[in-house]
């Protein structure tokens, strides 16, 4: 079974070791005078930070599977890629949500300008791609839509939410919320039970295995 952040737990955890290899580099790094080691370290915050949002939003999740719907956390991608889907949603109704946690800080609002995603002043476009390339894989290895979701915890969204439009045939926008209104969103946005969502699960669990 996966467990949500695994992989960018891992992820920090490598970031680190690299920047530690060899006698010299560990040598600086112990002594705080490594910009490789600092770097590094920036990169692996950035990374916790990530796997505790996916934790986060796994918690938040975690009672709809008491209602029939159905949660893969932290699921590797066909392709020999790193990438990785943070949570493959399965509703009753037979629908698919890709959800990508984002733990951001909370000083900053998140929203889109001109049909790019930002936080405060910072472009989060790199999200973006990510997401639709993940979206696309996913949808494309289950054979069905699938609906990204961007949850965001702890910075501001802009008006409770929103849609940044992809050019992407496939994925065509991504909902962008705030994580206390995700489990909302995905059940407003669900059908009426089908029988052959059970189905759907068993092949992703095939096809999309568990990150590492």
């Amino acid at each position: 079974m996966s467990v949500a952040g695994g992989s960018a737990r891992r992820w920090a955890d490598e970031a680190r070791r690299e920047a530690r290899r060899g006698l010299w580099r560990r040598l600086t790094a112990a002594l705080g005078v490594s910009a490789t080691a600092r770097r590094a370290e920036v990169v692996a915050r950035r990374r916790e930070a990530g796997s505790v949002g996916e934790q986060w939003t796994a918690a938040l999740l975690a009672p709809l599977e008491r209602c029939g719907w159905r949660v893969l956390h932290d699921r590797a991608l066909p392709g020999g890629t790193k990438a990785n889907a943070d949570h493959v949603v399965f509703s009753p109704g037979g629908l698919v949500f890709l959800v990508d946690s984002k733990l951001w800080n909370k000083g900053d609002v998140v929203h889109a300008r001109y049909g790019i995603l930002q936080h405060g002043t910072l472009d989060r476009g790199g999200s973006i791609r990510s997401l639709v390339f993940e979206t696309a894989t996913v949808a494309r290895v289950l054979g069905v839509p699938v609906l990204p979701v961007i949850a965001v915890h702890t910075a501001p969204v802009d008006g409770g939410g929103f849609y940044v439009p992809v050019a992407d045939a496939v994925v065509g926008r991504i909902a962008v919320l705030p994580a206390r209104d995700l489990v909302r969103g995905l059940v407003f946005n669900d059908g009426p039970p089908d029988p052959r969502a059970a189905g759907l699960v068993r092949h992703a669990e095939r096809v999309l295995p568990p990150h590492g």
